[in-house]
């Protein structure tokens, strides 16, 4: 099976989502210390199913259903940016529509830096 490339925005240090860290505890911080993002409403609850697996997309237009662009710029001032990982095991999480990867078989390989349009 040929791995494939996929999207997630995580720390730049600790690799941890906005919802939940690495290790799948919950932090919340898109519900309060980071709540300017478009999504910060969205709840994720606690799912025994996908732990050991990470949020994902598998293009930076799928991203942006997610995260605007004006929320990634603000994301990275906070040391959160836009990862490719390279990912061997895949599934679709029906819960929550959306991709989910493997932590134990996925590989992050880059960072992508947003621009702001007016410096």
């Amino acid at each position: 099976m040929e791995n494939k490339l996929f999207y997630r925005v995580c720390h730049k240090d600790t690799l941890q989502g906005l919802w939940y860290d690495y290790k799948g505890k919950f932090t919340g911080l898109i519900h309060n210390e980071l709540d300017f993002c478009m999504h910060n409403k969205l709840e994720m609850d606690f799912d025994d199913e996908i732990v050991g697996w990470l949020s994902a997309v598998n293009s930076l237009e799928a991203l942006h259903q997610w995260f605007s662009v004006t929320d990634i710029i603000e994301l990275q001032k906070h040391g959160w940016f836009v990862h490719t990982f390279e990912a061997e095991h895949v599934k679709f999480y029906d819960r929550f529509q959306h991709t989910i990867i493997k932590q134990e078989t996925s590989t992050p390989k880059s960072i992508i830096t947003f621009e702001p349009y007016f410096k």
